[in-house]
Protein backbone atom coordinates (compact mmCIF):
# COMPACT_ATOMS: atom_id res chain seq x y z
CA UNK A 1 0.00 0.00 0.00
CA UNK A 2 2.74 2.38 1.10
CA UNK A 3 4.62 1.53 -2.69
CA UNK A 4 1.45 2.64 -4.02
CA UNK A 5 1.81 5.97 -2.34
CA UNK A 6 5.25 6.67 -3.03
CA UNK A 7 5.05 5.79 -6.84
CA UNK A 8 2.02 8.14 -7.12
CA UNK A 9 3.43 11.06 -5.65
CA UNK A 10 6.42 10.52 -7.96
CA UNK A 11 4.61 10.49 -11.00
CA UNK A 12 2.18 13.17 -9.52
CA UNK A 13 5.68 15.03 -8.96
CA UNK A 14 7.27 14.57 -12.25
CA UNK A 15 4.02 15.77 -13.88
CA UNK A 16 4.02 19.11 -11.93
CA UNK A 17 8.17 19.33 -12.98
CA UNK A 18 7.41 18.70 -16.23
CA UNK A 19 4.25 21.20 -16.46
CA UNK A 20 6.68 24.26 -15.13
CA UNK A 21 9.38 23.56 -17.63
CA UNK A 22 6.84 23.81 -20.56
CA UNK A 23 5.52 27.05 -19.16
CA UNK A 24 8.02 29.04 -17.71
CA UNK A 25 11.86 27.83 -18.83
CA UNK A 26 11.61 29.39 -22.09
CA UNK A 27 10.48 32.37 -20.50
CA UNK A 28 12.98 32.43 -17.61
CA UNK A 29 15.74 31.54 -19.74
CA UNK A 30 15.35 34.09 -22.52
CA UNK A 31 14.74 37.19 -19.42
CA UNK A 32 18.40 36.30 -18.29
CA UNK A 33 19.70 36.20 -21.91
CA UNK A 34 17.93 39.99 -21.42
CA UNK A 35 19.41 40.78 -18.67
CA UNK A 36 22.70 39.72 -20.12
CA UNK A 37 23.52 37.45 -17.09
CA UNK A 38 25.47 35.36 -18.72
CA UNK A 39 25.90 33.27 -22.13
CA UNK A 40 22.59 31.31 -22.70
CA UNK A 41 22.07 30.89 -26.07
CA UNK A 42 23.16 27.02 -25.92
CA UNK A 43 20.80 27.00 -22.63
CA UNK A 44 17.95 28.28 -24.87
CA UNK A 45 18.79 25.73 -27.43
CA UNK A 46 18.73 23.14 -25.38
CA UNK A 47 15.58 24.48 -23.37
CA UNK A 48 14.15 24.29 -26.88
CA UNK A 49 15.21 20.60 -28.10
CA UNK A 50 13.88 19.81 -23.99
CA UNK A 51 10.04 21.07 -25.14
CA UNK A 52 10.39 19.91 -28.29
CA UNK A 53 11.06 16.32 -26.79
CA UNK A 54 8.63 16.78 -24.50
CA UNK A 55 5.37 17.51 -26.59
CA UNK A 56 5.86 14.52 -28.56
CA UNK A 57 3.20 12.06 -28.54
CA UNK A 58 4.05 9.04 -26.09
CA UNK A 59 3.04 5.68 -27.00
CA UNK A 60 -0.09 3.84 -25.71
CA UNK A 61 0.66 1.89 -22.77
CA UNK A 62 0.28 -1.60 -23.27
CA UNK A 63 -2.51 -3.19 -22.04
CA UNK A 64 -2.22 -6.38 -19.89
CA UNK A 65 -4.49 -9.09 -19.83
CA UNK A 66 -6.86 -9.88 -16.53
CA UNK A 67 -6.37 -12.84 -15.01
CA UNK A 68 -8.53 -15.78 -15.63
CA UNK A 69 -10.65 -16.91 -12.47
CA UNK A 70 -11.15 -20.40 -12.16
CA UNK A 71 -15.02 -21.02 -10.66
CA UNK A 72 -15.22 -23.34 -7.88
CA UNK A 73 -18.34 -25.09 -6.01
CA UNK A 74 -16.45 -23.50 -2.71
CA UNK A 75 -17.20 -20.10 -1.94
CA UNK A 76 -14.30 -19.62 0.18
CA UNK A 77 -10.91 -18.38 -0.21
CA UNK A 78 -8.70 -22.02 1.32
CA UNK A 79 -9.22 -25.43 0.33
CA UNK A 80 -10.35 -27.19 3.22
CA UNK A 81 -8.18 -28.31 5.71
CA UNK A 82 -7.88 -32.27 5.86
CA UNK A 83 -9.01 -34.03 8.75
CA UNK A 84 -5.93 -35.00 10.46
CA UNK A 85 -4.28 -31.56 10.81
CA UNK A 86 -7.95 -30.45 12.07
CA UNK A 87 -7.22 -33.42 14.84
CA UNK A 88 -4.03 -31.72 15.72
CA UNK A 89 -5.94 -28.65 17.16
CA UNK A 90 -9.19 -29.42 18.21
CA UNK A 91 -8.92 -33.03 19.83
CA UNK A 92 -5.70 -32.63 21.34
CA UNK A 93 -5.05 -31.92 25.17
CA UNK A 94 -1.47 -30.82 24.68
CA UNK A 95 0.32 -27.74 25.14
CA UNK A 96 1.74 -26.97 22.14
CA UNK A 97 -0.60 -28.88 19.75
CA UNK A 98 -1.20 -24.88 17.93
CA UNK A 99 2.38 -24.74 17.31
CA UNK A 100 1.85 -28.34 15.90
CA UNK A 101 -1.15 -27.61 13.98
CA UNK A 102 0.80 -24.71 12.36
CA UNK A 103 4.25 -26.29 11.33
CA UNK A 104 1.48 -28.92 9.65
CA UNK A 105 0.06 -26.14 7.43
CA UNK A 106 3.11 -24.88 6.82
CA UNK A 107 4.40 -28.37 5.20
CA UNK A 108 2.11 -27.42 2.10
CA UNK A 109 2.77 -24.76 -0.16
CA UNK A 110 0.38 -21.73 -0.72
CA UNK A 111 -0.82 -22.71 -3.68
CA UNK A 112 -2.33 -26.05 -1.76
CA UNK A 113 -3.65 -24.10 0.79
CA UNK A 114 -5.40 -21.00 -0.98
CA UNK A 115 -7.64 -20.85 -4.33
CA UNK A 116 -6.08 -18.09 -5.40
CA UNK A 117 -3.72 -15.66 -4.73
CA UNK A 118 -4.68 -13.72 -1.80
CA UNK A 119 -2.44 -10.73 -1.94
CA UNK A 120 -0.11 -9.28 -4.94
CA UNK A 121 3.00 -10.13 -2.62
CA UNK A 122 2.08 -13.86 -3.38
CA UNK A 123 2.90 -13.19 -6.83
CA UNK A 124 6.22 -14.01 -5.93
CA UNK A 125 6.78 -17.73 -5.70
CA UNK A 126 3.06 -18.78 -6.83
CA UNK A 127 3.26 -22.43 -8.25
CA UNK A 128 6.60 -22.18 -7.48
CA UNK A 129 6.80 -26.08 -7.97
CA UNK A 130 6.03 -25.84 -11.92
CA UNK A 131 9.03 -23.59 -12.31
CA UNK A 132 11.27 -25.18 -10.07
CA UNK A 133 15.22 -25.54 -11.99
CA UNK A 134 17.44 -28.71 -11.07
CA UNK A 135 19.29 -28.51 -8.09
CA UNK A 136 23.17 -27.75 -8.89
CA UNK A 137 26.11 -29.41 -7.31
CA UNK A 138 26.52 -26.32 -4.62
CA UNK A 139 29.58 -28.71 -3.02
CA UNK A 140 31.31 -28.25 -5.64
CA UNK A 141 30.82 -24.62 -6.12
CA UNK A 142 32.04 -24.47 -1.90
CA UNK A 143 35.19 -26.45 -2.71
CA UNK A 144 36.29 -25.15 -5.48
CA UNK A 145 36.43 -21.85 -4.73
CA UNK A 146 38.00 -22.19 -1.09
CA UNK A 147 40.55 -24.72 -2.63
CA UNK A 148 41.45 -21.96 -5.54
CA UNK A 149 41.50 -19.02 -2.50
CA UNK A 150 42.72 -19.92 0.43
CA UNK A 151 45.01 -23.15 0.15
CA UNK A 152 48.40 -22.69 -0.96
CA UNK A 153 49.09 -23.51 -4.64
CA UNK A 154 52.45 -25.19 -3.86
CA UNK A 155 53.45 -28.35 -1.53
CA UNK A 156 53.60 -27.66 1.82
CA UNK A 157 56.76 -28.99 3.17
CA UNK A 158 58.23 -29.11 6.23
CA UNK A 159 60.33 -26.60 8.04
CA UNK A 160 63.94 -26.57 6.97
CA UNK A 161 66.59 -27.86 9.64
CA UNK A 162 67.99 -24.50 10.57
CA UNK A 163 64.38 -23.52 11.67
CA UNK A 164 65.23 -25.44 14.61
CA UNK A 165 67.69 -24.61 16.15
CA UNK A 166 68.23 -21.59 17.80
CA UNK A 167 71.34 -19.22 16.07
CA UNK A 168 74.18 -18.58 18.95
CA UNK A 169 72.91 -17.39 22.22
CA UNK A 170 72.22 -18.87 25.09
CA UNK A 171 69.53 -21.63 24.97
CA UNK A 172 67.86 -22.58 28.34
CA UNK A 173 65.09 -25.79 29.55
CA UNK A 174 62.79 -24.37 31.73
CA UNK A 175 60.56 -26.21 34.76
CA UNK A 176 58.10 -24.78 37.19
CA UNK A 177 60.53 -24.58 39.52
CA UNK A 178 64.50 -24.20 37.65
CA UNK A 179 66.05 -23.30 34.68
CA UNK A 180 69.11 -25.12 33.10
CA UNK A 181 71.32 -23.19 30.85
CA UNK A 182 73.33 -24.89 28.35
Amino acid sequence: MAHAFFADSAKRSERRNRKWYMDNLLNVLQAAKENQEREIDASIALAEELMRRLNEPQPLPKVVPLRRVVPTEIDAVMYPIEEEVLDILQKSTHKGSANRYLKERYKKAPDEKFLYRVATSWDYGWQQKQARLKARDVNFGRSFILRHTFYRKNNLAPDPPHYGQPSGGQTSICSEYSCNFN
